[in-house]
């Protein structure tokens, strides 16, 4: 009778195995073959292999939301998310062993099931290790989750852990019932043997530890997906704002480089062409009695000798005064505009719309209550505070850039005022010259001589002093328009920089009663 028995264990346990005179050592794939393993189902727990691609599946769609995170473009948001990404990526790389180790231990037709059970308890063992690792990387998002949203994700880690650490439990009831079928000696056990020493409970036991880890994920994963969600709703938010902004600095730049190129086409240029037309005016005609004189030097009349020649000499020194003068002027003479203020407006403006772009950035990700609908209401005002400001910056400018070319208008008369001096001076040589040539009389010769000593006291006398003079008032008036302007232009931007702080002020108002 005894020895009946055995030869019937032996006979179930290797079902579906060639029937011979020795049998493989059987191990998980004796329970495999049985209700709640591979197949089946012991209540509704369904089975271990049902089970364990549950649990695998959702560790996938973990690993899936994971991966959105790494997608962030926003380094400071990235940076920010480190600790909710290192967080997935360990629970998925952490379970994965112990899940996928279980399903194939589900399908083993050969092998030390102890072996294979020690495996998976490391792994077990790792993860719980973990824990206090994950605990502390989660804390570390408190200011993109907010103190609930922490709380909320390191509950759910405790629920997992606890889920995954009772498996150890579990195993261990698997275990010795398997590892005595595996031991079994009788040849031929009978299938009630077979099932009284199947492990029933512990299995169910095992499935129903799977199936909560699946409920809790499953109840999990839209609250994660969500909170990744919005991260990503808030990169894209951040990042379209920093692309607004860049694009707007870029064009301030080129705005107020085009700017002080009308200046200097307007003003500036015009000046210059103003002083090297008179330079080149006085060149000319300097040049041109000084040949008229040059005639004169070895004129019978030694009285006309001498005059001619202290003449042209005095116009050469007039000559070289007059035109480093006007060099000096053309090369002290520069009308800019500066552009720092207007900067500065620009930089306080984005950094005060980014300041209070994050603020409600991480009250939507950390779900304060209202975010998402103010965050929907606002996202776009964001925007429009720095459009406006540049709108005004540039205004600014351009018409200080008109009221430049007027005033430009305004000191090349000015400057001309040193034409009419110096035409002044030419022409009395002129005058004493026209119709005087070597044969002319003496009587006229001498008429003109003593012409051109008065025409050389009107330039000793007011030649120098008085081209000095007006040269030196229309620089200093030229440096009061250029205060001037520098004011004019002061002022408007300086009422840009207040439009843009009640700007910034009523949207955060509008956020707050919003939130509130």
């Amino acid at each position: 009778m005894k020895y009946r028995f055995a030869l019937l264990t032996v006979l179930v346990v290797a079902v579906a195995t060639r029937p011979s005179a020795t049998s493989p050592l059987p191990d998980f794939a004796v329970p495999a073959r049985m209700t709640g393993v591979a197949s089946g189902s012991l209540d509704s727990s369904g089975n271990v292999v049902q089970n364990t691609a549950r649990v695998l599946n959702l560790l996938d769609r973990f690993q899936s939301i994971t991966e959105s995170l790494y997608g962030l473009q926003t380094p400071t948001l990235y940076r920010l998310a480190t600790g909710l990404r290192v967080v997935l990526d360990s629970l998925v790389e952490s379970g994965s062993p112990i899940f996928q180790g279980l399903s194939n231990a589900a399908r083993l037709s050969t092998g030390n099931i102890t072996t294979v059970f020690d495996g998976i308890r490391r792994s077990i063992n790792g993860t719980i290790a973990l824990h206090e690792l994950h605990q502390s990387a989660l804390n570390g998002t408190v200011l993109l989750l907010g103190t609930g949203g922490v709380h909320n994700v390191s509950t759910v880690l405790d629920q997992l852990v606890r889920n995954v650490a009772n498996l150890t439990g579990a195993l261990d009831e698997i275990e010795p019932a398997i590892v005595a079928m595996q031991e079994q000696e009788l040849s031929r056990p009978t299938q009630a043997q077979v099932d009284g020493r199947y492990p029933r409970a512990a299995i169910r036991r095992l499935n129903g530890i799977l199936l909560d880890y699946v409920n809790i994920g499953q109840a999990t994963v839209p609250q994660i997906n969500a909170v990744v969600n919005r991260i990503r709703m808030m990169d894209g938010f951040i990042g379209r704002l920093a692309a607004v902004t860049g694009g707007l600095w870029s064009d301030l730049n080129r705005t107020l480089a085009a700017v002080n190129g009308s200046v200097y086409a307007g003003v500036q240029q015009r000046l210059h062409t103003t002083a090297r037309t008179m330079r080149n005016n006085f060149n000319a005609t300097v040049l041109g009695t000084a040949r008229k004189l040059k005639l004169f030097f070895l004129d019978d009349l030694q009285e006309m000798q001498l005059v001619a020649r202290n003449a042209s000499a005095l116009l050469v020194k007039r000559l070289a005064n007059v035109t480093g003068a006007l060099d000096g002027l053309v090369n002290r003479t520069e009308v800019l505009m500066e552009g720092y203020e207007s900067e500065l407006v620009l930089n306080r403006t984005i950094a005060a719309v980014t300041d209070l772009a994050w603020r409600l950035a991480l009250s939507v990700t950390s779900s304060v209550p209202g975010a998402d609908i103010c965050y929907a209401r606002y996202n776009y005002e964001f925007d429009k505070i720095p459009r406006l400001i540049y709108g005004s910056l540039v205004a600014c400018g351009q018409r200080e850039a008109r009221t430049l070319q007027s005033v430009g208008g305004g000191l090349s008369g000015a400057l001309s005022l040193t034409q009419t001096q110096l035409d002044a001076e030419t022409s009395n040589y002129e005058q004493c010259l026209g119709g005087l040539v070597p044969g002319s009389s003496d009587v006229l010769k001498r008429q003109r001589i003593v012409c051109l000593r008065g025409a050389e006291r009107f330039s000793g006398v007011l030649g120098d002093a008085v081209v000095a003079a007006q040269l030196s008032a229309f620089q200093a008036l030229l440096q009061k328009e250029m205060s001037y302007s520098a004011e004019r232009h002061h002022q408007c931007v300086r009422t840009s920089g207040h439009l843009m702080v009640a700007e910034v002020k009523r949207l955060w108002s509008s956020i707050a009663n919003c939130l509130s």
